[in-house]
């Protein structure tokens, strides 16, 4: 359990704050709402797809709590008291570190810098960069925060995950990170496979956030209905013409909108261009249990909407 000079240090932080009244939820793991019946150290986890490959993990030696619930846009969640109370409790915090929960990042570097038990999933993989090969993207000056789509990403910080998490957890994760590892890769393999079945793999989606799964895979971004790694951002009318005129010279015949894409924006885009609009997965775990169910619904989507 963490020393009792961080919790102090914390006790300080969370005085000093003030949230508004969300409800803590979990997806793949217990809730500040319905606690873990066991006396196992808690680890919480920001959201819910990070949150699957952190279980993997840790296996039985700790109980998961996700924080953000599974289907709120975590870009935009603020967290409430007894989330700050959930985390104060925790034996480690997984967060994705690169503004992504954007509600949580003075907390969260708080934590840090009370050196608290935190860790930055960005802090250990190669970051893109949103102004490398993307044009159609506004915001130049963010990093891309969808690290989750890419197991890639997931196996690059696996290693310092373990040693981390090992350490905080008094428990060596050697085995846990090589059978986790083993996974990861051989999923890796699969939707490599699973996207080879796209001859043009062209992308148009409702934010800029299938970089990592594009340069994986070998796919192109054409555009975004929001062309910035954040839904909090607003489509612009001239960022509304200049992605038709791109799904006209592309003749696209699909735009992919998930999580925080404006209906009525889309259905406009609709109307105008002709496009069909296709769900995508890619914030929510939904009826998934497993990172790797969680993955290959996305690539399947997306796949079975290019063929």
């Amino acid at each position: 359990m963490p020393s009792a000079a961080p919790m102090r240090t914390l006790a300080v932080i969370i005085a000093s704050l003030s949230f508004g009244a969300l409800g803590l939820s979990c997806s793949g793991g217990t809730s500040a709402d319905s606690p873990p019946a066991t006396n196992l150290p808690t680890v919480v986890v920001t959201y819910s797809v990070l949150a699957a490959v952190v279980g993997d993990l840790v296996g039985g030696t700790a109980d998961v709590v996700t924080l953000i619930p599974d289907g709120q846009d975590p870009h935009d969640f603020a967290p409430s008291a007894k989330d700050v109370e959930t985390i104060n409790d925790a034996v480690f915090v997984v967060a994705n570190g690169l503004h992504f929960e954007e509600g949580l990042d003075g907390l969260l570097g708080k934590l840090r810098d009370a050196d608290g038990p935190v860790f930055f999933v960005g802090e250990h993989i190669a970051v893109r960069n949103m102004a490398e090969g993307d044009d159609h993207v506004a915001d130049h000056a963010a990093t891309d925060p969808h690290l989750w789509l890419s197991p890639g990403a997931m196996l690059e910080m696996l290693p310092a995950l373990a040693t981390e998490l090992g350490t905080a957890l008094n428990t060596d994760l050697t085995a846990a990170l090589n059978a986790v590892s083993a996974d990861l890769t051989a999923l890796d393999t699969e939707i490599d496979d699973i996207m080879a079945q796209v001859d043009n793999c062209k992308l148009i989606t409702g934010h800029d956030e299938l970089g990592y799964f594009a340069d994986r895979y070998n796919c192109e971004l054409l555009g975004a209905v929001i062309p910035s790694s954040t839904t909090t951002s607003e489509a612009s009318a001239g960022g509304l013409a200049a992605l038709k005129e791109v799904i006209d010279e592309h003749d696209a015949k699909v735009v992919f909108v998930g999580l925080g894409t404006p209906q009525a924006v889309s259905a406009q885009i609709v109307k105008e261009t002709g496009v069909r609009l296709v769900e995508l997965s890619t914030h929510v775990m939904g009826s998934v249990t497993s990172y790797a169910d969680f993955m290959r619904l996305v690539a399947n989507q997306l796949a079975d909407a290019l063929k």
